[in-house]
């Protein structure tokens, strides 16, 4: 029963999809009957599919014509898509950058809810190295990458993690990284592994992104965290400047 009801979403997921890639330039509005032909399922299945998409804003009926077209959802993503894939093409070339000069493995992070999420990677170039997979999701609250998001981030959004967060030295480290622009963390959400991160300003002076250089605790000394944090920082600040920040 179990793996009957999953295939059953499998393919209530695959017909919606199917739906929106009926629209096209020269296809952007369709009616439900175009539609259904298209997909070649009955119009009673279509028209369910195409409500609860409706319902979520995936997809929108004109009343007067009674054609469907994409809706403002997904514009919406398509936005945050693009703004994601920008970050990356900017950032990468400089990530390699501070890889090679490190020889460490460096980050790039965006914020997702409670979680940082990895948008991009230069792998460290030594045997033992720290490695995140690209689009794995890590806490905000632990780790230098996440609390270099974390601290920039709206008052109110704060308060409500730290709520159900049970670490009460939290809400002052965040505001020395609101000063500093840059922190690390040892051992904080791993054994054995530290990481330097400073945060990363769109051009509307928002931090979604961040940068960070971790690796085995082993090999950041105080005075190599010293200097990984001044390059992070630097580095950060010129993908900012990229992405139309001015300070």
């Amino acid at each position: 029963m179990t793996n009957a009801k999953s295939e059953q979403g499998l393919r209530t997921v695959q017909r919606a999809l199917d739906i929106l890639n009926c629209f096209n330039e020269d296809q952007s509005e369709l009616s439900l009957t175009e539609i259904a032909s298209e997909i070649e399922l009955a119009k009673s299945t279509t028209s369910r599919l195409l409500s609860t998409l409706e319902q979520n804003s995936i997809i929108e009926k004109d009343q007067q014509t009674l054609k469907y077209k994409l809706g403002m959802k997904v514009y919406y993503l398509g936005y945050l898509a693009g703004k994601s894939i920008e970050t990356r093409l900017i950032a990468k070339p400089i990530m390699d950058e501070v890889r090679d000069h490190t020889k460490e493995t460096v980050n790039l992070y965006n914020i997702d809810d409670i979680y940082r999420v990895c948008l991009e990677q230069a792998e460290g170039l030594r045997s033992v190295r720290h490695s995140v997979k690209i689009g794995q999701k890590l806490p905000l609250w632990a780790g230098a990458g996440g609390k270099a998001l974390l601290a920039f981030q709206e008052q109110n959004f704060i308060n409500e993690l730290l709520t159900i967060v049970d670490k009460p030295e939290l809400e002052e480290e965040l505001r020395t990284i609101r000063v500093e622009k840059v922190c690390c963390s040892i051992d904080e959400r791993g054994e054995g592994t530290s990481a330097v991160a400073a945060p990363i300003f769109n051009i509307n002076g928002k931090v979604k992104a961040c940068l960070s250089i971790s690796g085995p605790a082993m090999r950041f000394s105080q005075d190599k965290i010293v200097d990984y944090q001044q390059l992070v920082k630097e580095s950060a600040s010129v993908i900012s400047a990229k992405l139309g920040y001015r300070n």
